[in-house]
């Protein structure tokens, strides 16, 4: 009896969900009609506000074009006046790097003018180094040096003469070297 009543109990349950599932159904088709509809509904209004939005840009592009007009008219000149002033600035900077080029030829010149005057113009020196009762003259010593050193040309050369000792210290290009007189 416990088996009937169970078999019973889950055919009505059946029986229960079978109706639940009917009347859901028609609902979910309701539903589903409703967002098709929504959907349909939207898509219409996205296309008259897109018609809009195109017919407010011709007429915003018609507006516009007189205005434009207008415009460009009005800066036209003042862009032949730059163009005008802009050739004219671009003149004056051809002629000032040129009188620039010529001002720094002009003092080069002088300048070698100058060194071949100076080379005229220039007295002899002559130094001499005097210590008990003997006397040297800078140049020799210089001269001694550099035959010293080996060397047929020296770019640079530091001497120090110790009339003490008679003794010279030299170097030439940067090389160590020492005689004496």
């Amino acid at each position: 009896m416990a088996v009937k009543k169970a078999v019973a109990e889950e055919v009505a349950a059946k029986a229960q969900a079978q109706a639940a599932a009917e009347t859901k159904a028609p609902a979910k088709k309701a539903a589903a009609k409703k967002t098709t509809t929504a959907k349909k509904a939207v898509e219409k209004k996205a296309e008259e506000v897109k018609e809009v939005v195109t017919e407010a840009k011709k007429a915003v592009a018609k507006k516009a074009a007189p205005v434009k007009e207008a415009v460009e008219k009005k800066a036209a000149p003042a862009k032949k006046a730059a163009a005008k002033k802009a050739a004219e600035v671009k003149e004056e900077v051809k002629e000032a790097v040129a009188e620039v080029k010529e001002a720094v030829k002009a003092p080069a010149k002088k300048a070698a003018a100058k060194k071949a005057d100076s080379k005229k113009a220039s007295s002899k020196v002559e130094v001499f180094v005097e210590y008990s009762n003997g006397k040297v003259s800078t140049a020799d010593i210089v001269a001694k040096a550099v035959a010293a050193s080996g060397k047929k040309t020296v770019k640079e050369l530091n001497v120090y003469y110790q009339p003490e000792t008679n003794m010279v210290y030299f170097t030439a290009d940067g090389e160590k070297g020492e005689f004496a007189l």
